[in-house]
């Protein structure tokens, strides 16, 4: 044990600290990512309860000035919408990417008959060469498309600061989007699926039901953790090995040193 209390010095005091603390950080990361597992699969079983629920047109599941509650009871469902779209109002929602392309979402609204309007994702389309977003015309005359509810709040990056102006364009707004899945007309721009045009509009796709790599990432987390629990005492264990032998040494010298000058003596 003697020769173990070099570990006790401020530089090695500050050594298992930081061991410690790398330890309860990669152990929490750990836990995070089972946390955003169980967050995926409680997504997953959301999307999937409510496609089964019948398609209803939207103007009957929500209304206009209805609560982010609201919106959250129907994100996912399955819903049509029959009305003319105000192209002149559409809004790019920009840095989407779709199939490695980068590009835009149109969102346009849409009139409904009961004079409501609902902002469309009518679908995704790239950038020009000189980066800004392709112009894909809206259908003229009435449209009904079908889709899920979209719950603007949920959508990844600038999506809600984005489609926030469109939101809060005037009364009779609907609080909540539609991902349009199918157009009726179809857009003018309609993507072939086979050969899809520079100027083409997709549809986006629909939520991904996998769950991703938190599973994967929680493993290694608390793979690397076990590594630094295991691995650091052993280190220890092998410095202050060395560092006996040395020690060992240096007292081997001292007795002799002091032979030699007692002899000279």
């Amino acid at each position: 044990m003697a020769k173990a209390r070099f570990l006790l010095q401020p530089r090695w005091l500050l050594s298992h600290l930081f061991v410690v603390l790398l330890v309860v950080t990669m152990v929490n990361l750990g836990f995070w990512q089972l946390r955003r597992l169980d967050e995926k699969r409680d997504r997953n079983a959301l999307v999937e309860a409510r496609a089964e629920q019948p398609v209803t047109p939207v103007g009957e599941l929500l209304d206009p000035g209805d609560d982010d509650a609201a919106v959250d009871g129907v994100r996912y469902r399955p819903v049509t919408a029959t009305g003319t779209y105000d192209d002149t109002a559409t809004v790019a929602v920009r840095n989407r990417t779709q199939d490695g392309v980068a590009g835009a979402w149109l969102v346009t609204p849409l009139r409904l008959e009961g004079g409501e309007r609902v902002g469309v994702i009518r679908g995704f389309v790239g950038l020009t060469s000189d980066g800004s977003v392709v112009d894909a015309p809206a259908p003229t005359g009435e449209v009904t498309v079908t889709g899920l509810v979209a719950d603007p709040s949920g959508l990844d990056g600038t999506a809600p600061r984005d489609v926030a102006p469109l939101l809060a364009a005037g009364a009779g707004m609907l609080p909540a989007l539609v991902r349009a899945d199918e157009s009726d007309p179809p857009e003018p721009n309609a993507a072939d699926p086979a050969r899809p045009e520079p100027a083409s509009i997709l549809p986006v796709p629909p939520p991904d039901l996998s769950e991703g790599p938190h599973l994967a990432y929680s493993v290694q987390w608390f793979i690397f953790s076990a590594i630094a629990v295991i691995g650091y005492p052993l280190v220890l264990l092998r410095v202050a090995a060395r560092q006996g032998k040395e020690v060992d040494d240096g007292d081997e010298l001292d007795r002799e040193l002091d032979d030699l000058l007692r002899q000279g003596g």
